[in-house]
């Protein structure tokens, strides 16, 4: 949600509108607010938020959020939902929370990032797509593959990160000199390590740690196959456009918005260690053989399929939304 965040608000800045991006999320440092073309308001106070939300002709959540629908209502400001879950609580807070939220739908316009998401929210919404970074993730113009497999994604058990492994694991004892990266921290990071130990394939399991921006980007190129092995129901998958736009083939698991990320670019496999493992051989083989990759586009339909997630095209479609909202109130007048 933070880089769909950051790519609709600079779009926007860049179509000519004001934008004021509102979070409770600190600054890294003094100067890291400088580097973005519009203002940030890092605020978790209710009177903070409310000023910000007068000043605004609309206000656009970025999931359905609770606390800052307070300061909304009493700004009396037009109001969007984008929405990149369904919304699935745990316990009887959660699920009270999740009710609340979902109920709040039927008053006010949606937007949803996938079809799986508009069909697992209460009320109709506008399907748009989240773009990816076109700047900085494309094909390798210099960097050669000499790595096949590439996770990406923070190291918790959702990410499906020890599966990916232990198919890797499988892929291994066929194609010896087959090699996986993981990317990315979390509090699972530590057993993996110790995965890759006792099933012998340490030697072949590299881990980089987080990565951004251009460091992220080279990596990703360097790989013929991104895998998203996701055990639960994603809204969409970024990181899936990602890996379309750097690697030759893309894998992912069967869950939530995730084919649909990935289209017609890549091969879906249900979220089983055996699943994954044999798509994963399949592509690994091809590659050892000099054959296209299976799930691997052309060069056509890669750019067809890219070019409806470019920040251009997913803001301007967010801003019809937001104008048509904006419009709507001025017809009416004030109350």
């Amino acid at each position: 949600m933070e880089r769909i965040a950051q790519i609709l608000a600079t779009e926007a800045t860049r179509f000519g509108h004001e934008v004021e991006v509102v979070t409770d999320t600190p600054a890294l440092s003094d100067a890291d607010d400088q580097q973005f073309p519009f203002t940030i308001t890092r605020t978790s106070e209710y009177q903070a938020r409310l000023s910000a939300f007068k000043r605004a002709d609309a206000v656009l959540f970025m999931n359905v959020s609770l606390h800052g629908m307070r300061a909304a209502v009493s700004a009396g400001t037009p109001v969007i939902f984008s929405h990149h879950g369904i919304y699935r609580g745990r316990g009887l807070v959660g699920k009270l929370l999740e009710l609340l939220k979902r109920q709040l739908t039927w008053f006010y316009p949606n937007i949803s990032v996938s079809q799986f998401v508009a069909h697992n929210i209460p009320a109709k919404s506008v399907v748009i797509p989240n773009a990816y970074d076109t700047d900085l993730f494309q094909q390798p113009t210099r960097t050669a593959r000499d790595r096949d497999f590439v996770f990406c994604g923070r190291l918790v058990s959702d990410k499906g990160a020890d599966m990916c492994v232990r198919a890797f694991s499988t892929v291994w004892k066929e194609v010896p000199d087959t090699t996986l990266t993981v990317v990315g921290e979390g509090p699972e990071r530590q057993a993996l390590e110790d995965l890759t130990q006792s099933l012998g394939i340490s030697g072949q399991v590299k881990f980089t740690g987080t990565l951004r921006d251009e460091a992220l980007a080279g990596e990703l190129q360097r790989h013929a196959c991104m895998v998203v092995p996701s055990l639960v129901e994603e809204g969409f998958g970024i990181i899936a456009l990602e890996g379309i736009a750097c690697c030759d083939s893309v894998i992912v698991t069967q869950r939530g918005g995730l084919p649909e990320a990935v289209g017609n670019c890549g091969l879906v496999v249900e979220p089983a260690v055996e699943d994954m493992a044999a798509a994963m051989q399949l592509v690994v083989k091809a590659r050892r053989s000099g054959l296209a990759l299976p799930g691997g586009a052309s060069e056509t339909a890669r750019k067809e399929h890219l070019a409806r997630h470019t920040p251009k095209s997913v803001a301007q479609q967010y801003l019809n939304v937001i104008d048509q909202l904006v419009s709507q109130k001025t017809k009416r007048g004030p109350k």
